[in-house]
């Protein structure tokens, strides 16, 4: 059911349609200057997230107009909620951030405080498609640190441990090695049970 629901909330990049050249969102011309400064930010971000361009852009918003209103506001809600998620995690003082996923993590956040951007925030409904594009489109750089530190607080939430910040923080490591261990196990189990049986021995002979 999660899984569906995701899908219903996709956000992907058209594909580049060199035929196309339309630069137009709601009534506002998309200029070079623009893009090029949204996929710098994104390169700095992520270095392997895909360049886009104004046609594509163009193309993602009309497509954002045409869904009824109440999915295509989920759809931006959800990606800016991530961010709101990485705020938690970069002010929790319990988790420890490094240095490099600190400083893209600021460069996303300064983009989307940024109200005349690639489209004016206060445009209706599109007006956040591109902090939901540089979102969607920079998360990988931050999933994996975002997915642990989700994982984190619902340990806080559910095992209340006590200690100092550290304590509390090694407690979830050595929670999370438990449950491993104990994955692998009924791996081995299973992958026992589907396992050729071994010969029986032989009691006696026919002669």
């Amino acid at each position: 059911m999660n899984s569906l629901r995701h899908d219903t909330l996709a956000l992907r990049l058209p594909p580049e349609s060199p035929a196309s050249r339309r630069r137009q969102v709601a009534g506002l011309a998309l200029e070079d200057s623009q893009v090029e400064r949204f996929n710098t930010v994104l390169a700095h971000i992520d270095p392997n997230a895909p360049r886009i361009s104004a046609d594509q852009v163009v193309t993602l918003a009309r497509w954002l107009q045409d869904l009824p209103r109440e999915r295509a506001v989920a759809i931006l809600s959800e990606r800016l909620a991530r961010v709101e998620r990485l705020r938690r995690m970069l002010n929790d003082g319990d988790w420890e951030v490094d240095a490099e996923l600190r400083e893209r993590s600021r460069m996303l956040i300064s983009y989307l405080q940024q109200v005349d951007d690639l489209i004016p925030d206060d445009q209706p409904l599109v007006g956040h498609l591109d902090d939901a594009l540089l979102v969607e489109l920079a998360w990988p750089a931050f999933r994996e640190e975002t997915l642990d530190y989700g994982d984190y607080c619902r340990f806080l939430s559910e095992r209340r441990p006590r200690g100092s910040a550290y304590e509390r923080r090694l407690a979830w490591e050595n929670a999370c090695l438990a449950e491993a261990a104990l994955l692998q196990q009924r791996r081995d189990v299973r992958a026992r049970s589907y396992a050729a049986p071994a010969p029986l021995p032989l009691h006696f002979r026919v002669s």
